[in-house]
């Protein structure tokens, strides 16, 4: 009965120690990675991908692949600026491979009111990118106009104001 009773605390010992751990790496991270955004970060989206050849990489070699991020940014005046990011997916993780600015939207001296991804599923059948922008030129008006960007299988990228 002693012994039974001892590897009873000793399994209590042991489930109470992985209960009251620290919280893993992992989301203390992400906790870091949140503080350190910065403030003037309005919305920001990601989805489809991207899949390129490294330029001097051999014939054999395998492709780059990523997803976009789409970035709406509070400008030093306050208007909105959007920028358009790649994301590459390598063995340590996602990297930031190229930022462009959206100059069809920057120029507007708009302001940003949202951002929604064209496909929300979160698993992208073909190549590319779409995404729908809700701006305002004019703080007062109640509707905000609404543009999309789109990227095709190429990287060619789209941007107009919508038809709907």
């Amino acid at each position: 009965m002693l012994r039974t009773t001892l590897k009873m605390m000793a399994m209590l010992a042991c489930l109470a120690a992985w209960i009251l751990a620290p919280a893993p790496a992992f989301a203390q991270q992400a906790s870091e990675l949140a503080d350190s955004l910065s403030p003037r970060i309005l919305f920001a989206t990601s989805g489809g991908f991207w899949e390129k050849t490294v330029e001097g990489s051999d014939a054999g070699a395998s492709p780059q692949r990523g997803y976009y991020r789409l970035v709406a940014i509070r400008g030093e005046d306050n208007r909105s600026l959007l920028e358009l990011q790649e994301i590459a997916l390598g063995p340590d993780g996602p990297a930031l491979a190229s930022t462009i600015g959206i100059d069809e939207i920057n120029n507007l001296g708009g302001y940003i009111t949202d951002i929604r991804p064209e496909d929300s599923t979160g698993s992208a059948s073909q190549q590319g990118f779409g995404a729908y922008i809700y701006l305002k030129t004019d703080p007062s008006v109640v509707e905000p106009e609404t543009w999309v960007l789109y990227i095709d299988e190429f990287g060619e990228m789209l941007v107009e104001r919508s038809s709907n």
